[in-house]
């Protein structure tokens, strides 16, 4: 083998442990550098994310809807309501805190921005806008909340208000008020007097009365049946009488008269209280 020979030889046994060499430092230097750091990393994150939500069952507000149209008991639509707020405050939560690192960054943007049109008129940047802050939006959990419908006494009512819902988002109560008319101050008392005349009424039909250990019926019409029967017995006579429990006794004149008094009586003091 010639000098020439040898020379060639040499030089590409160097040339090959070269590429290799070289080859080997570049996979080396890929694999440390940031970018593919941060690629791995985020690929790791990805697949954690997506193992979790394998795990956790998101409750949306449909599955909350779906127990209120079959008619479950109100605690386990209110239990699984809870569950659908907390996983949206936790999602808006992580979105809120994103927009702040956007509005940071698109804040220092915009000042850049407007640095370099007011040196650089001729060549002017665009200057971005703040993106929009996120919100919840309220009404798909509204919608799941408890019914109210607030009692008013509409014939006493004395401002005009027009029908309104007021939402409670802390109870989870929905409260409908009904539409309400301004009625004068003489029509209010002619209803508080129409029932106060009702109820007297109601109070008269149930008085009853008791005689020596006998409750007797002590209504209007009881006291007519007492009196009739008084003024036609003597003093010694007995009758068959139906007292207030629906039991059948002897009663005298004398008992009779104690209570068709005691029964007027009542009915007086309720006719003598006014308003």
């Amino acid at each position: 083998m010639t000098q020439a020979q040898i020379n060639e030889q040499t030089n590409q046994q160097a040339g090959t442990q070269s590429s290799a060499q070289a080859s080997t430092e570049l996979e080396a230097l890929v694999a440390g550098t940031p970018e593919h750091t941060v690629t791995v990393h985020a690929a790791e994150v990805a697949v954690a994310e997506t193992a979790h939500e394998a795990t956790v069952h998101e409750i949306t507000y449909q599955d909350v809807q779906t127990k209120m149209a079959l008619r479950h008991p109100r605690a386990q639509i209110d239990a699984l309501l809870q569950q659908a707020i907390e996983q949206e405050q936790a999602t808006f939560a992580a979105t809120h805190a994103q927009w702040l690192v956007d509005v940071a960054q698109t804040q220092a943007s915009i000042d850049a921005a407007v640095a370099h049109n007011a040196t650089n008129p001729d060549e002017p940047k665009v200057v971005p806008e703040l993106p929009s802050e996120p919100a919840i939006d309220m009404a798909l959990r509204r919608a799941c909340y408890k019914q109210s419908f607030v009692d008013v006494d509409l014939a006493l009512a004395t401002e005009a208000e027009p029908a309104k819902v007021v939402f409670d988002d802390d109870a989870l109560i929905t409260y409908h008020h009904p539409a309400t008319e301004a009625h004068s101050a003489e029509h209010i008392e002619q209803v508080k007097r129409e029932r106060f005349k009702a109820q007297r009424a109601i109070d008269v039909a149930a008085i009853t009365v008791e005689v020596e250990g006998l409750v007797f019926d002590g209504d209007e019409m009881a006291q007519t049946r007492m009196a009739r029967a008084a003024v036609v017995m003597d003093d010694t006579e007995s009758v068959s009488w139906v007292l207030a429990d629906n039991s059948q006794t002897s009663v005298n004149k004398a008992q009779l008269v104690a209570a068709c008094k005691a029964a007027g009586l009542e009915q007086t003091r309720l006719w003598m209280n006014d308003l």
